[in-house]
């Protein structure tokens, strides 16, 4: 799934490179991060300002905003010592400079990152998945077809089958680069099986127009046109508009050259679901093709309406490639039409826009070469130096050595005296370490019994009451039952009142050991905390889990609860909050319970005289070993446990 969730975003970002927000979006967007990180701690700003930069790229697609965030979250992180956040900087760093051009600096931030998270083979595969993105650009497909089959070698141990089918779908894709549409169409297959049988149709329809394409390089239009229906069939059955109108464009540009009536057809269904989704930009490809059909109709007035619209659009959105096929459009149809003087104006344009887009693809390539040329240039330079520097050194050595010898000589009889010092020193320390060991653990083990009678105290009380009171109060009800027939107004309002008491002893009983903490895990005590104090109270309280599968000690999850459960109480009662967000994640050996509210807050420098809950959270953090951060000011306040499961010792 995460690699799913990735590939989606990869999607979105081409989505909205096409469909870019405007200007004040992207100010409103800064506004408003620059508020949320004013109350946070270091480490949950550099978490911020990294999901902040994806969405400066993803939804902004504004590259310069996003560097500037990406630079946030590594200063944070290092500030923090939060190496995860370091490390996912370097992949974002990575792909920023891949979408620059920068190819050099990007395989170097994304070799940090892989290096980092080597015993993740997930977030590995995704970093060398924008190594593969790379060496394609460069040209170099035997590098990239490397770093996809190494990919797919992780998904294929890790079982993922969708995350092996996406990755076969990049590997045809390679093959298709290289010319090769038999060993493409071979990978396409194979992920098709796969998008088939876990009914991933959205990904099926790509599939198959991936393999038409490949088919149409072998010039075997047949089964190209066979595939492009079927992905429409398969759009259709799922409502997918956009792909349906997608397919619909392409088979109408095929059928271009074989059969005019489907043609016009396949391309009139596509326009009117653009326009009616108001996708501008898709509209002129579609507008461009009509333009040629009407002229191969010889119907030359709507020849030239639609290759207009063509234009129009495409100088609208500066589609240079698509400026180019209006102009050669409308050359073609002056000089049918004999307006020699109008064919040459559009066909002098024609060669201008073709020209500018040669000149515009070879100044990337050239500028990426003199980027390549300069690093190549700057190592050399650096490897002279170092060579000069190591013969002086050479040099310089070999003049100290007799000088080094003797003067070694003499330092050695001041070293026995030192070493003889230290490990005196040494031996005096461990013994204080050890006083201080002895110490710790008898605090720890009169922590750990403090907390454990509490338990046994809240189970005790919550038997009782379930046991006694209440079994006392339902006997009583039911004597009461029998007294109905006297129709007695007082007997029945006892029996509503003793309806009450029932319900409260019960919500006391589960308070205090709550049924879904005992009977399954820790997310669902917290989740279903969380809802039942949203039908008792009035702020309104959102809990998230992310992460992996929690498998703790039941100790450590019920001083987790706890704590939850004063944190909730401290922002209902003391703060006066009106939204309250709890969310829990676990990773590897991690766990983290932040709370957040939106309340009146408190002075976090006087934190030692703000009650009994706040001492009894620090209290079960302490013995749980972990370590936690309050962040408060007038608009709310943020609290931040971490907790290191290894170190927790529970025998």
């Amino acid at each position: 799934m995460r690699f799913r969730s990735y590939i989606f975003s990869v999607l979105v970002l081409i989505s909205n490179v096409i469909y870019a927000f405007q200007n004040n979006d992207s100010q409103i967007f800064q506004d408003s991060i620059r508020v949320e990180v004013a109350k946070l701690s270091d480490s949950l700003r550099a978490q911020k300002y990294y999901n902040a930069s994806f969405h400066a790229l993803q939804r902004l697609n504004d590259l310069k905003l996003t560097r500037l965030y990406a630079d946030s979250s590594m200063y944070y992180a290092k500030l923090s010592g939060f190496k995860d956040s370091e490390a996912k900087s370097h992949f974002q760093y990575g792909l920023i400079d891949r979408i620059e051009g920068n190819y050099e600096s990007a395989l170097k931030h994304l070799d940090l990152n892989i290096k980092y998270f080597k015993n993740d083979s997930t977030l590995v595969a995704y970093s060398l998945f924008q190594v593969g993105v790379i060496h394609r650009a460069l040209g170099d497909y035997n590098k990239s077809l490397e770093t996809y089959i190494e990919i797919l070698n992780i998904f294929e141990k890790r079982k993922d089958s969708f995350a092996v089918a996406s990755t076969l779908n990049s590997i045809g894709n390679i093959y298709g680069d290289m010319k090769k549409p038999d060993d493409a169409i071979t990978n396409f297959s194979n992920a098709l099986e796969i998008f088939e049988a876990k009914k991933e149709q959205r990904d099926v329809v790509n599939t198959h127009k991936n393999m038409s394409k490949m088919y149409l390089l072998k010039q075997d239009t047949l089964t190209a046109k066979s595939h492009l229906k079927k992905a429409l069939l398969i759009a259709r059955a799922s409502q997918e508009d956009y792909e349906i109108a997608k397919v619909l464009s392409t088979l109408g540009n095929v059928n271009l050259n074989l059969n005019l009536d489907d043609a016009f057809n396949y391309l009139n269904e596509a326009k009117q679901i653009f326009e009616d989704k108001n996708f501008r930009r898709e509209l002129i490809p579609i507008y461009r093709d009509l333009g040629e059909f009407y002229q191969k109709q010889s119907n030359y007035k709507l020849a030239f309406d639609a290759y207009e619209k063509s234009l129009h659009l495409a100088e609208d959105y500066k589609e240079l490639p698509y400026l180019k096929d209006a102009y050669h459009g409308l050359s073609e149809l002056y000089k049918l039409t004999g307006d020699y003087k109008m064919a040459f104006d559009f066909q002098n344009k024609f060669i201008a826009t073709k020209d500018s887009l040669f000149n515009t693809e070879n100044l990337k390539t050239i500028n990426r070469l003199q980027k390549q040329f300069e690093a190549k240039k700057k190592d050399n330079e650096i490897y002279e130096q170092k060579l000069q520097l190591e013969t002086q050194k050479s040099e310089i050595q070999k003049k100290n050595m007799q000088f080094n010898y003797a003067l070694g000589f003499a330092f050695l009889l001041l070293l026995i005296s030192i070493a003889s010092w230290l490990v005196y020193k040494q031996r005096q320390k461990r013994k204080d370490q050890e006083l201080l060991v002895v110490k710790n653990e008898a605090q720890i083990h009169s922590l750990e019994s403090l907390i454990e009678g509490e338990e046994k105290e809240r189970l005790r009380i919550a038997k009782e009451l379930h046991d006694g009171v209440n079994g006392d109060l339902s006997a009583i009800k039911h004597k009461l039952n029998t007294l109905l027939e006297l129709n007695n107004k007082t007997i029945k309002e006892a029996v509503v009142m003793i309806d009450k008491s029932c319900e409260q002893v019960r919500a006391i009983s589960h308070n205090l050991v709550p049924p879904a903490l005992e009977n399954f895990d820790l997310e669902s005590a917290i989740s279903d905390y969380c809802t039942n104090m949203n039908n008792v109270h009035e702020p309104q309280i959102q809990f998230n889990y992310l992460g992996d599968t929690l498998n703790l000690p039941k100790l450590m999850e019920v001083n987790i609860y706890r704590i939850t459960q004063e944190l909730v109480i401290n922002s209902i009662k003391h703060a006066e909050a009106k939204e309250i967000n709890v969310q829990l994640s676990s990773r590897n050996n991690t766990v983290q319970l932040s709370v957040d509210d939106d309340g009146k807050g408190f002075d976090i420098s006087n934190i030692t005289s703000n009650g009994i809950g706040i001492s009894n959270i620090k209290n079960r953090v302490a013995f749980l070993n972990g370590e936690i951060d309050f962040v408060s000011s007038e608009n709310g306040t943020s609290v931040n446990i971490l907790i290191d499961t290894s170190k927790f010792n529970h025998d």
